[in-house]
């Protein structure tokens, strides 16, 4: 095979160059490679670790609870009369410390009941997906899938059999919508 030379290599028009990292317009010989390294270690047993299940559990469960207590913040901050120790309080009849202090009460109070129930959604949710997965042996969009509809069923064990169908469907559908949406 001869040897190109780079006068020999036509020019493409101006219009259709392509993107600076593509080199696929250049032949063999005149690429430039990116050298692949293995990865060390430390690497591996990183990756080990947060491909365990139970560690993706407690993950996803302090996450959880996390945005479970700045949801909490943010709707606390939205309500506009609350009830507190079984009785309604109206913030605009009382003064601005009273009103502070009340609406402090019931964000904190919201808080621990939705960073416990977000907490145990993310836990319920990575479980079943790391179980379901790793009995299925294969990391595709189906595994959340699955494992929306086992969480909204459970949540949803409760309200009786049509509880489970409806919270099955809806977390396998929001599952599917967030993989979509983030492309996996």
């Amino acid at each position: 095979m001869a040897s190109v030379e780079a006068s020999e290599i036509p020019e493409a028009p101006a219009s259709s160059n392509p993107p600076a990292g593509d080199q696929s317009h250049l032949p063999p010989g005149r690429r430039t490679y990116r050298r692949l390294e293995a990865p060390t270690a430390e690497q591996i047993a990183s990756e080990d670790f947060m491909n365990n299940c139970v560690v993706r559990t407690i993950m996803s469960a302090v996450m959880g609870g996390g945005m479970g207590v700045l949801f909490a913040v943010f709707m606390g901050t939205m309500d506009t009369g609350s009830t507190i120790g079984g009785s309604t309080v109206d913030y605009q009849k009382q003064t601005v410390r009273q009103a502070f202090r009340d609406m402090a009460k019931n964000t904190l109070s919201k808080s621990k009941s939705y960073a416990k129930g977000f907490a145990a959604m993310g836990a319920l949710f990575a479980g079943s997906e790391c179980v379901i997965e790793s009995y299925r042996g294969r990391h595709d969009s189906m595994n959340s899938i699955y494992a929306g509809c086992t969480t909204g069923a459970i949540l949803a064990h409760s309200g009786g059999p049509k509880a489970i169908c409806i919270g099955c469907a809806s977390f396998a559908a929001f599952s599917a919508a967030i993989d979509r949406f983030l492309g996996h």
